[in-house]
């Protein structure tokens, strides 16, 4: 659980894992996913991520800045985290399936 003000909850409650050095996070209450941690394990840098939001303007994000680094960044729900890694994350498609089946 991490405490934060930019969430309603006070704290984001998470399953979490490393990979590729980088923390992969998943909401254990709203689904959400963090995708900047999935991003970053590709090897991409975090500003690439606006470039897909663009690309993609129907997302549904949620973007958390301060406090604890680990979950700063772009979240959004496990449907669309999902399509996106489909499409773009086919490298690490065995690491993932622990958050998308």
């Amino acid at each position: 659980k991490y405490a934060t003000s930019q969430d309603s909850r006070g704290a984001i409650p998470v399953f979490q894992f490393k990979l590729n050095g980088h923390t992969i996070l998943w909401d254990s209450e709203n689904g959400f996913v963090h995708f900047t941690g999935i991003w970053k394990a590709l090897g991409n840098s975090k500003a690439s991520i606006v470039k897909i939001i663009a690309e993609n303007p129907d997302l549904q994000v949620k973007k958390v800045r301060g406090g604890c680094l680990t979950i700063q960044g772009t979240w959004m729900p496990y449907e669309s985290a999902r399509a996106l890694c489909v499409k773009n994350a086919w490298a690490l498609r065995f690491d993932l399936v622990s958050v998308f089946g």
